[in-house]
């Protein structure tokens, strides 16, 4: 291993708390606790044409502006971002060129020729949608083939190998910070206290955005009977999205406005690590999933994990930390939850099991060293 100079593209960054945000600012702390120098390439929403650079936790920051026109932004982003790479490569040593999404950073790099190593991690959804509904030429046109293709699920390991034969495609799940995500009994007592949950509640976690993919429609429809069913329950429900206020609404009148039902809104990470640390249970009924940081938090704070049987939660979610279960099914939510529930002894030993998963293997310090070891040995 030798010390190098990364260049993290990443067209979504801080102060956004969506995953891929998450993973490259994660990725690039746990980078340069190996020595290694990081500068993440983005962009922030603007009519200047000023390049600004900043420091963030060791992390060196440059943000393109874009204009916030939809017609153009992308335009601008593409162009910018390729001009800012050739003036790095031009007056720096440049060793890794790690750039995120399809969508935005791989039609980018499209039409970039660079020296550096070039490796992609393969996080989207679309992705996914696009092969699955068979339309791979439109992958192919979105992207050119890099060096090095990171997969967080083995199912996107399967369809990226079968679609990119010359790159060397590596399964790597995402993780969390061990540190940063772990059982805290005292926080959990106060968020319970914050919100007014009394001590004998068994209490459900979700974090989750509200759009139609992330399959929350079912777990609002489980909601109602499990109130009826069980006497000492409550929900809290954190994030935002498009069906928010359908949901609350729906809530509202299916439980008669029950103060058991929790809607939290959008949070920053902190707080999503506190209201994490008040479940008992942790639930995500999402459709489609590469390999959820959400999941992996909530593993990390020592909770047993609902999820769908979709993407990559089999491989990060077994029998020993969490129940997978049908996707798009109220009715198993419901079982699973009940399971849970009733089986008081034997969720606490999925949370167990379930934190030191993490501490062994899905924390950004040992995804950084396999990261490394990838740098170090993709051939060009």
């Amino acid at each position: 291993m030798y010390n190098k100079h990364i260049l993290m593209v990443s067209h979504d960054f801080l102060p956004n708390i969506g995953g891929i945000a998450v993973y490259v600012y994660e990725l690039s702390k746990a980078l340069i606790a190996r020595g290694h120098q990081l500068t993440v390439l983005t962009q922030y929403a603007s009519f200047s044409t000023e390049t600004k650079e900043e420091m963030m936790d060791g992390i060196r920051v440059i943000r393109v502006p874009i204009a916030p026109i939809k017609k153009i932004e992308d335009i601008q982003y593409r162009k910018r971002m390729r001009q800012l790479i050739r003036k790095l490569e031009a007056t720096e040593t440049v060793d890794v060129i790690h750039w995120q999404t399809l969508n935005k950073d791989a039609q980018m790099m499209r039409g970039l020729r660079v020296q550096a190593l070039e490796v992609y991690t393969n996080h989207l959804s679309w992705f996914r949608m696009l092969y699955n509904e068979g339309n791979t030429a439109k992958i192919h046109q979105l992207m050119r083939e890099p060096d090095v293709i990171i997969c967080p699920s083995r199912e996107v390991e399967t369809m990226t190998a079968e679609l990119f034969q010359k790159a060397q495609t590596v399964y790597l799940p995402n993780g969390v910070d061990e540190h940063a995500f772990y059982p805290d009994a005292e926080t959990s007592q106060l968020v319970r206290e914050q919100y007014g949950i009394s001590p004998q509640e068994t209490v459900i976690v979700s974090t989750n955005r509200m759009e139609p993919v992330k399959g929350m429609r079912y777990l609002m429809e489980a909601i109602p009977p499990m109130l009826q069913q069980h006497e000492h329950l409550t929900f809290l429900i954190a994030g935002d999205g498009s069906q928010y206020a359908a949901f609350e609404a729906m809530i509202e009148k299916q439980t008669q406005n029950s103060p058991k039902v929790i809607f939290t809104g959008r949070l920053t990470n902190q707080d999503i690590q506190r209201v994490v640390n008040a479940a008992d249970i942790y639930v995500q009924p999402s459709l489609m999933e590469g390999c959820s940081i959400a999941i992996i938090e909530a593993m990390a704070c020592g909770k047993p994990v609902i999820a769908a049987n979709v993407g990559g939660n089999p491989d990060i979610i077994s029998q020993e930390t969490g129940i997978l279960v049908p996707p798009k099914s109220a009715q198993a939510l419901q079982e699973a939850m009940t399971y849970c529930i009733q089986e008081v002894d034997e969720r606490h030993q999925m949370g167990r099991r379930s934190r030191e998963r993490v501490e062994q293997a899905l924390n950004w310090r040992q995804l950084a060293q396999q990261v490394d070891t990838i740098y170090d040995t993709a051939k060009r």
